[in-house]
């Protein structure tokens, strides 16, 4: 979870850094590694239940 979420902002990180993102803003960014850790977690979850099941 924390290593999806740490990926992302790497990710935005070195997108910001070759001025990719550089004119967008930081609240794209931010809701980018929201999103990220948000299908993380519903993915985690949903895999967990349906281990269960099993």
């Amino acid at each position: 979870m924390h290593f999806i979420a740490a990926q992302a902002s790497l990710l935005a990180a070195e997108l910001e850094a070759r001025g990719f993102l550089a004119g967008i803003g930081k609240t794209i960014l931010i809701v980018i590694i929201i999103l990220v850790a948000l299908g993380g977690l519903i993915g985690f979850s949903v895999a967990r239940r349906f281990g269960q099941r099993r």
